[in-house]
């Protein structure tokens, strides 16, 4: 701490400790503190003028953390056992001056200012209450634009990591705060009836808010519409639906929520490409089989879809086929079987059988079964 703020901390300590023995009422004493907290930031400003950039820079963020230095003293007195009530009052006032200063250093010199340094506890306690009074309001505006629950979802947890931060913001973080939740309250204004989550997707990803529980909302969602499609085609063309959409998107926030973390595009996007890349391994995969004539481009059986996905559910669960992967094994079925009835077999129909067993499917199977043990006894 600089020998100017070492002055002042003296100066306050002297205060708090007259208020803690009722010595005097000390409104001298806090009339001096304000005075000296003037007194400091014209010191700094006359300074600031008559130095080099650097020097000037120093000199500032040299102040910032002496005074946030300060402030975590206090907040330290403030939590002590059972403390005087004019004391934790009077304790709480200087804080907030003290505050107020690096606020005013913030202000006056915005490009010397050290962003990347963690906000007071004041500050931390006021930006958590704003957030938890946010979200409530665009809780309940969603709500009321009759939201899905996957968008609710997305939205409470975002609002649950924020307000259960293990760490202070930053002062970058909390100016990114206040303009994503000033952001997101102007476009839920203007939202139409019913609210998409493709479009507040899209909108978090313009915001540039990088979360982590985001990220994984993002790939878990485009996991779960990539099931729904029914065959490689079609999850072909949503994936590459879903790049050009986040590729197109315009970042109306260009600070990201956090500086250490990639921008959420780029994430995202990356995401996609290794999607994209498994995709083309199944077909290559296949291709590769076909080529060296280890399998038919297509097999026609004379089972239904639907006993033809217990037919080799019973395989797998015999160890016959040995996967880790089911979705992948429903894939290659699918691209590479067909059955009387049909030409192409869908990834979800078959899915669906795959999993859900109809009694008459599963002794038309059997059936089949004894005749393949009866032709292997002839051959024995």
């Amino acid at each position: 701490m600089i020998y100017e703020l070492i002055s002042f901390r003296e100066l306050i300590l002297d205060v708090i400790k007259a208020g803690a023995t009722l010595q005097c009422p000390c409104k001298e004493l806090h009339g001096e503190i304000l005075e000296e907290s003037k007194r400091i930031i014209s010191s700094i400003l006359h300074h600031v003028i008559q130095v080099e950039p650097d020097r000037a820079k120093a000199y500032i963020r040299q102040h910032q953390r002496g005074l946030l230095q300060l402030m975590d003293e206090l907040e330290a007195m403030m939590n002590e056992d059972a403390p005087n009530i004019n004391r934790k009052n009077g304790i709480g006032n200087i804080a907030n001056l003290l505050n107020q200063m690096v606020l005013d250093l913030q202000q006056l010199f915005p490009y010397y200012f050290d962003y990347d340094c963690p906000i007071s506890a004041v500050s931390q306690k006021k930006l958590l209450l704003n957030i938890t009074e946010s979200s409530s309001r665009i809780l309940k505006h969603i709500e009321e634009l009759h939201a899905d629950n996957e968008t609710m979802t997305l939205f409470k947890h975002i609002f649950e990591h924020m307000n259960s931060s293990p760490r202070r913001f930053t002062f970058e973080q909390a100016r990114y705060l206040h303009d994503f939740l000033a952001s997101l309250k102007i476009t839920l204004n203007k939202s139409l009836l019913p609210l998409d989550l493709s479009e507040m997707i899209l909108l978090l990803v313009s915001l540039n808010f990088n979360h982590p529980s985001f990220y994984h909302f993002c790939c878990s969602h485009l996991n779960h519409e990539l099931q729904k499609c029914e065959n490689i085609s079609e999850q072909y063309r949503l994936i590459h639906f879903f790049k050009k959409l986040i590729g197109q998107v315009f970042k109306t926030i260009s600070v990201p929520y956090n500086r250490n973390l990639s921008n959420i595009d780029e994430s995202i996007l990356r995401y996609i490409e290794s999607e994209i890349s498994y995709l083309r391994s199944i077909d290559t995969i296949a291709e590769d089989l076909s080529r060296g004539g280890i399998l038919e481009s297509n097999f026609k059986v004379s089972f239904t879809v639907r006993q033809l996905a217990i037919f080799i559910n019973l395989q797998v669960e015999a160890g016959i086929i040995i996967t880790n992967s089911p979705k992948a094994l429903h894939q290659y079925v699918t691209k590479h079987y067909s059955t009387a009835e049909k030409a192409i077999i869908s990834e979800k129909s078959f899915k669906n059988a795959y999993y859900g067993n109809v009694e008459k499917d599963v002794q038309k199977v059997i059936d089949k079964i004894v005749t393949m043990l009866a032709i292997a006894e002839e051959k024995c």
